[in-house]
């Protein structure tokens, strides 16, 4: 007990972006900053993973295969263990009704790829998860 110092964990993001480029940008950006982070494509699979893995925070495309990333955040804002993890929206619709409607359902924030840079999204993760 002399001088040792508790072993932090790494915080862990759950990516949910079916896009290989920018989920791969992604990716190495949040390991670059020692985040444990997996990639979720399809929309279906994020309760499953997300359940296994008990992210720190979600970054969560909208449009997604199987599952609307809308419906996605309805179900992780209503399930009793996940419901406190913060989601950021990371999209590239940004009509004024489907931010309202992202923030209306729990969402943290939410970010327009067109015109957001990664490192922004990376900083607010970082800022978000060292609460």
């Amino acid at each position: 007990m002399f001088g040792r110092k508790k072993l932090e964990k790494n915080k862990k993001v759950l990516l949910v972006e079916d896009d290989a480029l920018l989920a791969n940008i992604l990716m190495d950006s949040l390991m670059r900053e020692k985040f444990d982070t997996v990639n979720i494509k399809d929309g279906l699979q994020v309760m499953e993973a997300a359940k296994k893995f008990q992210p720190d925070v979600v970054l969560l495309d909208l449009i997604l295969p199987g599952l609307d990333g809308f419906e996605v955040l309805r179900q992780l804002k209503n399930d009793v263990k996940l419901k406190t993890v913060p989601v950021f929206i990371i999209s590239n619709l940004d009509s004024i009704s489907e931010v309202e409607s992202a923030k209306a359902l729990g969402a943290e924030d939410y970010f327009i790829k067109a015109n957001t840079d990664v490192g922004k999204i990376i900083k607010a993760v970082k800022k978000i998860a060292n609460k």
